[in-house]
């Protein structure tokens, strides 16, 4: 019985990417055809060497070869980019009209000597649900974001250009975006890219020559906030951090926490217990620290109980040794 060609490139979607794929494309003209369609649908990361091989193939690919691509990934940030590789990207980019993911990744001296944005086309053939980047945000990037409106899926790990070169995005750009993740990016860079629209999941860092300014912004989104993550890079105690978020994000439904530098005790995180009753609907709260001090097995039991009795809704629960917390059959909080 031959099996249907959904049915098959099903199966070989769940190969590994790519050389599990080549011996497929020698087997007939029926398996090639669908190993093919599957090898460049989702071209994964790859060596700068295989990368820089790949995009001299698509550059010279047959049209109908480029139309299957719809995810691409390259990575540059261990190298160099030359001129003639920024002329390749730009070209290859031009010839996908299918693509709907792509990330591309240089190195941070890339990104502080040289303007690299200029490489993503501003009449791409293409139109972005996902989009991620650690080039740094300038008004070429600013200019391929307002040309690409069904971007669901946005992150911004590069740092904000220089101030003669301000990013700044048109309140009509990006209409659709739901999930915006960044690790440079200030409180005003912040406001640009969410203000008025509906995100509802974002990751970002915490400085504290910032303050709270970027909390202030998370409630400028035109629909309520509903997942966070926050890398705490120097500062914020749990004390300090619930109330500035319940007060602006009261709708969360899951809140990750990492902090690099505090350092954390047991009497910090049960003291923390009341000032998550503001939470009206959060389930999953994540909080790990590089710098807890040492307790108990119980001891973290204890505080997830009294986050837990605090707030109702939570279903889960992560503590700075990693473990996670569960309500048992019980009552009482398990971990895994």
């Amino acid at each position: 019985m031959t099996l249907p060609l959904e049915l098959i490139d099903h199966i070989l979607s769940f190969l590994p990417w790519p050389f599990d794929l080549h011996p497929l494309l020698l087997v007939n003209q029926r398996l090639n055809s669908i190993a093919e369609r599957v090898l460049y649908r989702n071209i994964g990361d790859l060596p700068a060497q295989r990368s820089v091989r790949l995009l001299l193939s698509l550059a010279n690919a047959p049209a109908v070869r480029r139309g299957l691509v719809k995810a691409l990934e390259v990575n540059f940030t261990e190298n160099r980019v030359l001129f003639a590789l920024e002329l390749l990207i730009a070209k290859v980019l031009g010839l996908l009209p299918r693509l709907r993911v792509l990330n591309v990744e240089v190195s941070v001296h890339e990104n502080r000597h040289r303007a690299l944005a200029w490489i993503f086309p501003r009449d791409a053939p293409f139109q972005l649900r996902s989009f991620s980047t650690s080039i740094r945000l300038d008004p070429d990037l600013a200019a391929f974001l307002e040309s690409q409106p069904e971007i669901r899926d946005l992150s911004l790990r590069g740092m904000p250009a220089f101030s003669s070169s301000p990013f700044t995005l048109l309140p009509s750009a990006l209409p659709h975006l739901e999930v915006f993740r960044s690790v440079h990016v200030d409180p005003d860079t912040l406001c640009e890219v969410i203000a008025m629209r509906p995100v509802q999941g974002i990751s970002l860092s915490l400085f504290s020559e910032h303050g709270y300014r970027a909390l202030e912004v998370l409630a400028l989104t035109s629909m309520p906030v509903r997942r966070l993550t926050i890398l705490i890079v120097d500062a914020s105690a749990p004390n300090e951090l619930f109330p500035q978020l319940a007060a602006r994000l009261p709708h969360l439904e899951a809140l990750h926490i990492v902090a690099l530098v505090q350092h954390y005790n047991l009497d910090t995180l049960l003291a923390s217990s009341p000032l998550l009753e503001a939470f009206v609907g959060l389930r999953f709260l994540t909080f790990m620290a590089s710098g807890a001090s040492c307790y108990e097995l119980d001891d973290e039991a204890k505080v997830a109980e009294h986050w837990a009795r605090a707030c109702p809704t939570l279903t889960t629960i992560i503590l700075p040794k990693g473990r996670v917390w569960f309500a048992g059959s019980t009552g009482r909080w398990v971990h895994s």
